[in-house]
């Protein structure tokens, strides 16, 4: 089986660690990939907004199945370019993917079909959104349609009233049509993720997310600084719950709304006081939610894909996972995510523990990189499959990798260290050893996360 996995991050080198140690040994080619992908996996440069390229692309090389990483190539369209040419596709449709993109659409949705969210409402009109500002207590939070345009929360009226001006005539860097404007919430963050063939649903497990830089949850918001899973009575009640009050009505209303989806659908939550509350609605993993995720789910990951795109996900047993707890910690050049420096070299990855996993988000490694052969070029062979069969059991696990000479970063957020035990006392204190024996320019992460389970 050919595998396209589309994507450069962590999440993508999760999916190709996780795909590469099937029983099947599929042959993996990732697009582009990164350092952590290129010691088994052929790389190909696709451009991921253009779905229809992609799409014939998939058709001369013979692709069995394309895995979206990331959301770019679900909003440009691919699943709807794909599925013409009868090649299998992991994914949304576009206009389900919309739901990523555009917070005024997934506030919509979220109060249309009973999920339970933060008090407030999308707006397109100004003035109408300026008096129910008025009438909303505060602390209050303002959001751009597009979550690149950002977001403010405002503990003065006047205040409140002036970035609801300023935000809603940026809009958002990708032209979004409104704000959002609701109560703040404050709370733990987590997210909980699916698969789903468009009637049924499948929860995978809870994850407590940290997106701030600094311990404490201060400092400036960005993704994949860290999470943890659990096994705790707490953390399965909750896993429970979100499935419940959110996954199941999100994908009962994308039936009811033409929204197909065949892969993940996942919902990101803040824990107040008074209950978990839904703030965004994903058609893919979260940055660092994979990688603590899958480390613990013990089945093939294959068979699940195939289900959820044959719609056959109500004839396959619960998911099997390790008793475990997961902790992972995102190693970030400090600075991330404003400005920081890129283009030093990754040391110390030979020292790292058997059974600890390193998942590359902004790494290279040219001398490790393996362009891909198309088959018009020199027809169809064996050996990148032989390859996978061979190192595929290697990748990520500490202590055993030649090819951590002449690694790169060519981003902020570098890698993320994944450690497992059993309590999650011991999984954290195992990834904070392991975290320090990783070493880059302005390396730096937060020391505390895993320190509590979901509070």
């Amino acid at each position: 089986m050919k595998i396209l996995l589309l994507g450069d991050d962590g999440r993508a080198h999760a999916l190709a660690w996780k795909l590469i140690n099937s029983p099947r040994s599929p042959e993996i080619i990732c697009a582009p990939g990164n350092g952590g992908t290129a010691p088994f996996a052929p790389s190909v440069m696709l451009d991921m907004t253009d779905a229809a390229a992609i799409s014939r692309w998939t058709f001369e090389e013979q692709i069995d199945l394309v895995i979206p990483a990331s959301g770019a190539p679900l909003h440009a369209g691919l699943v709807d370019e794909v599925l013409s040419l009868q090649v299998g596709v992991w994914g949304a449709a576009r206009r389900t993917a919309a739901l990523e993109r555009s917070r005024c659409m997934t506030k919509e949705f979220m109060l249309r079909h009973g999920m339970p969210t933060a008090t407030g409402r999308a707006f397109t009109d100004l003035a109408i959104a300026e008096r129910y500002l008025a009438t909303l207590p505060l602390p209050v939070m303002i959001k751009t349609d597009h979550p690149s345009g950002g977001e403010e929360i405002f503990d003065d009226r006047y205040a409140a009233l002036e970035g609801l001006r300023r935000l809603f005539a940026a809009r958002s860097l990708d032209g979004g049509e409104g704000v959002v404007v609701e109560a703040a919430l404050h709370g733990p963050r987590v997210a909980l993720s699916a698969f789903t063939d468009g009637r049924t649903s499948v929860p995978l497990l809870a994850v407590r997310l940290y997106d701030r830089v600094d311990e404490r949850d201060r400092g400036a918001q960005a993704s994949g600084v860290g999470a943890h899973t659990s096994n705790s009575p707490f953390a399965r009640q909750l896993a429970r719950y979100l499935h419940e009050k959110f996954i199941i009505p999100a994908v009962a209303g994308l039936e009811q709304d033409g929204l197909p989806c065949w892969g993940i659908l996942g919902v990101d939550c803040i824990i107040t006081a008074d209950g978990p509350r839904a703030t965004a609605l994903r058609c893919t993993f979260r940055e660092g939610e994979a990688q603590v995720v899958l480390p613990r789910l013990e089945d093939d990951l294959l068979p699940w894909v195939e289900a959820t795109i044959a719609r056959r996900l109500h004839e396959l047993p619960p998911p099997a996972w390790t008793i475990t707890p997961s902790v992972g910690l995102g190693l970030m050049a400090r600075g991330y995510p404003a400005f920081f420096p890129t283009g030093g070299q990754v040391h110390g990855l030979d020292d790292i523990e058997p059974g600890v996993m390193v998942f590359h988000s902004a790494t290279t490694h040219p001398a490790a990189t393996v362009p891909y052969t198309s088959r018009a070029s020199a027809g169809r062979s064996g050996g990148a499959t032989a390859l996978n069969s061979m190192i595929g059991g290697l990748l990520g696990m500490g202590g055993s990798s030649q090819w951590s000479g002449g690694l790169r970063t060519t981003g902020g957020l570098v890698v993320t260290v994944v450690a497992q035990g059993v309590s999650l006392p011991s999984a954290r204190a195992r990834a904070l050893i392991n975290a320090d024996r990783v070493k880059f320019e302005a390396c730096t992460y937060r020391a505390d996360i895993g320190e509590r389970d979901f509070g």
